[in-house]
């Protein structure tokens, strides 16, 4: 059964670092589309989305990190034993560097993209404001 828990939790932490990369580059591909659109529509509509999969990021990365704790501690009984067994040491090292620099890429995306949306609620802030005070003064 300890087994079982182990595979499964790899498996999710694995599941994890994908979603947090592929939720940054999703989000950051978004903003590039906001920020070329004249439409208040579509940046409430990124910010909202945005905001979203923030909460979705953290989630994973929260989840990566738990779930690395377990892997480490399982790691010699589960990856490394079996990799030995089937001479895969390499493809496991090339593995966990590539995990790495997945979970390293999604951190940079978000905080690239938390400087994007920033100046784009600015920016939004201040379309807002020029509607509101036309709005007022127009006949």
């Amino acid at each position: 059964m300890l087994k079982i828990a182990v595979i499964m939790n790899n498996y999710f932490h694995d599941l994890a670092t994908a979603l947090l990369i592929t939720s940054a580059v999703t989000v950051y591909y978004f903003a590039k589309t906001a920020e070329g659109s004249e439409d208040p529509a579509v940046v409430r509509y990124f910010i909202e989305t945005y905001r979203r999969l923030t909460i979705l990021g953290r989630g994973a990365f929260a989840w990566i990190i738990l779930a690395g704790i377990v892997r480490i501690i399982n790691f010699k009984a589960f990856e490394w034993s079996d990799a030995m067994g089937k001479n895969l040491i390499p493809a496991l090292i090339v593995k966990h560097i590539m995990l790495f620099s997945a979970v390293f890429g999604g951190i940079y995306f978000w905080r690239k993209l938390n400087r994007k949306v920033n100046a784009l609620k600015q920016a939004y802030r201040v379309q807002e404001a020029k509607e509101e005070a036309a709005f007022i003064t127009s006949p």
